[in-house]
């Protein structure tokens, strides 16, 4: 399995998108979250201009208040992130704190086994070795998915990255929410390479709370993190509302991103990541769209 390389360099040059916001209530004990709905002119995201597509607010039965974020990846993109659609938050100095999505993801139903990832992550585009280690950082926290494998969910926290090498430090997590099964839990220091021991605190919960027939890319659903210094939890919901926590990675804090990011999310072609089924990484013939139903950013 060939896992994909992160956005290595990116400068986030912004567009404006039709969008809007509410602030949510929080907890007294927890930070205030801004939740952008996608109705209207949007002070926090943009779009970045990548050349794959355009986000437009569009009309949605599926969506809670009727709108969704369309991102439609235009037919035969380049490979790469930089050929995807994409927005990034106007801010690119987010640090801790929680995001997430409402979203259904790209739909590749009818072409086969294309390679499309739908993406929503923190990005830090300064990728000095602060951390000294002698692999240039990439600090990225993912939730992703593969069109051609809808129900499993690929949750990534990275900290290094050397494209020319390909010497990284990361660590992966890839679950089957049909069935609640921990596929894969993984830290790596070389792309391809084999995983190391995990270590206490990297592999919990060993399972999670199945969702009968889970489609991401046919059904709206919430993805949520929360990163903290000494932690990087992740959770979707139960159809009750409870959480149903997908990792609750504590493992050894420098396995955790610090420097200040942006948040962005994206559809996006890949030709050299497959999913755990088989490949799936070729160019996609026909649109591909996925539908962003709102955004939350910390305050």
């Amino acid at each position: 399995m060939n896992l994909r390389t992160p956005r290595t360099g990116r400068k986030l040059a912004v567009t404006a998108v039709v969008a809007a916001f509410v602030v949510c209530t929080a907890p007294a004990s927890a930070a205030p979250l801004v939740v952008e709905n996608w109705t209207g002119d949007s002070p926090y995201l943009s779009s970045t201009g990548a050349p794959g597509g355009s986000p437009e607010p569009v009309s949605h039965t599926g969506a809670e208040d009727g709108k969704a974020l369309r991102m439609r990846l235009n037919p035969k993109p380049a490979a790469g992130p930089g050929g995807g659609v994409e927005i990034a938050s106007n801010d690119e100095s987010y640090g801790y704190g929680t995001y997430g999505t409402r979203i259904r993801t790209a739909d590749c139903t009818g072409q086969g086994r294309v390679g499309v990832v739908t993406g929503t992550f923190t990005y830090a585009s300064d990728h000095s070795d602060a951390n000294g280690n002698g692999v240039p950082d990439n600090d990225e926290i993912d939730v992703e998915v593969l069109c051609a494998q809808p129900h499993v969910l690929w949750l990534t926290i990275w900290t290094d990255y050397s494209e020319s090498t390909g010497k990284v430090r990361k660590i992966s997590r890839a679950i089957d929410m049909r069935t609640g099964k921990v596929l894969y839990n993984c830290f790596v220091t070389q792309l391809g390479g084999e995983c190391t021991d995990p270590k206490e605190g990297e592999n919990s919960p060993e399972s999670v709370t199945p969702i009968e027939g889970f489609n991401s890319a046919t059904q709206f659903h919430t993805y949520m993190f929360d990163w903290q210094p000494g932690s990087v939890t992740f959770w979707t919901y139960n159809d009750d509302g409870t959480k149903n926590i997908l990792w609750d990675y504590r493992g050894p804090t420098n396995r955790i991103p610090r420097k200040p990011s942006a948040f962005m999310q994206n559809v996006w072609h890949t030709n050299s990541w497959d999913p755990l089924d088989g490949p799936a990484h070729e160019q996609p013939q026909s649109a591909t769209t996925a539908y962003i139903d709102s955004t939350t950013l910390p305050r």
